[in-house]
């Protein structure tokens, strides 16, 4: 299909590297740039606050006691500089 896109330089620039590394047109170049973006997993996501939320580890809880420990030798090794 024909269309007439408006391509920041940046992404024109990668799909015709792509194309020429490919040996294949600008235009599969762009189309497959763009279902690549369409079918990756996303990988943040977010709350209504607007910060992320971070997966986390099976089997891995996090605690006062660790976050305070951390904390804890954050500040010390900033009393140490």
């Amino acid at each position: 299909m024909r269309t007439t896109l408006d391509l920041d330089e940046a992404v024109l620039s990668a799909a015709r590297a792509k194309a020429r590394a490919d040996n294949t047109s600008l235009g599969k170049a762009v189309s497959e740039l763009a279902l690549a973006g369409i079918t990756a997993p996303r990988t943040r996501q977010s709350t209504a606050s607007g910060f992320p939320v971070l997966a986390g580890v099976t089997g891995h809880a996090v605690t006062d006691e660790l976050v305070a420990a951390h904390r804890d030798d954050e500040s010390e090794s900033d009393s140490a500089s």
